[in-house]
């Protein structure tokens, strides 16, 4: 069994060699290690330079393209394995997140795109606990992947299926929003995703964070809904949504299909507003009290 750990560095001295260390620990056997460097102007090279001279991992530098897109580009470089996992820079993971992660995907059928997340246990620059949980639960399911994310992508761990499936999606071409989400809505659409509720990881808050922890208040669900609803321009749901529609539109169920069409389209005249109003209140906020709030307000706009 190989498992690879895509990691995507960008300018990640300060904490990188403790990231490395917990990757290095991993309980799991035929764990391999391959980092993009997104372009770096500090001593990013030199730390991996020197873990790769002692055999520890491969790296290369690449043109700079962004967290996201970066993420991408490993997909498409990585060599076969049975699973994959996102890896950020800067945290720090504990010794068993892999093999547990392994050990809830494995009974899975291999032939059916499958991804383990999890919750994470936030922490400061220091590592010291701020919080032992992040992550507010949802159902796990398409109409809810298309609203928001569920968990970090330092998170994620997927089998082969599910790999070979998010290389179909052209970022460089479609572009994307965050290649956790991504990758979390196309996971649901088409196959499995295991949640586990259980933090297995640090998840380091520090100043240069691309995107960190943070809670939702009533006043951003606010700014939210009238955005989505009532904003000039297209928000990053819809976005998302039309470019899961034009890469994989003709092979979702219909149900999906339908749902994903309504999303990216709903601005084009109130009746479509209605029309995708309905169909979420009935797959989505049924489930979930903040988008039963959030559906709501939009009627009321």
């Amino acid at each position: 069994m190989k498992l690879i750990v895509l990691l995507a560095a960008y300018n990640g001295e300060n904490f990188l060699r403790q990231q490395l260390d917990s990757l290095l620990a991993q309980s799991l056997d035929g764990v391999e290690i391959l980092v993009r460097d997104d372009g770096f102007s500090d001593g990013t090279h030199r730390i991996l330079t020197a873990y790769a001279q002692r055999g520890s991992l491969r790296w290369y530098a690449g043109k700079h393209l962004g967290a996201g897109r970066s993420f991408w580009q490993l997909l498409q470089d990585a060599d076969e394995a049975e699973f994959y996992a996102f890896c950020d820079q800067d945290d720090v993971w504990d010794p068993d997140k892999l093999e547990i992660a392994v050990s809830m995907l494995s009974p899975l059928d291999s032939s059916r795109p499958a991804l383990y997340c999890s919750d994470v246990r936030v922490t400061d620059a220091a590592l010291h606990v701020l919080s032992e949980h992040m992550v507010r639960q949802a159902p796990v399911d398409y109409p809810h992947a298309l609203m928001r994310n569920l968990s970090p992508g330092c998170t994620y761990v997927f089998n082969r299926t599910a790999r070979e499936l998010l290389c179909r999606y052209d970022a460089a071409r479609l572009g994307m929003e965050l290649h956790d989400w991504t990758a979390y809505q196309i996971a649901a659409c088409f196959g499995t995703v295991v949640y586990d509720p259980a933090p297995h990881m640090c998840y380091r808050q520090h100043g240069n964070n691309v995107i960190g922890a943070h809670r939702s208040t009533a006043e951003s669900w606010l700014k939210k809904a009238v955005s989505f609803w009532s904003g000039p321009i297209k928000n990053s749901r819809e976005r998302q949504a039309l470019r899961l529609e034009q890469c994989f539109g003709k092979e979702m169920r219909p149900e999906y299909r339908k749902l994903t069409a309504l999303l990216a389209h709903y601005r084009e005249n109130r009746e479509a507003k209605k029309e995708l109003l309905a169909a979420l209140q009935t797959s989505v906020a049924g489930a979930d009290g903040h988008f039963a709030s959030l559906l709501a307000l939009m009627n009321r706009l």
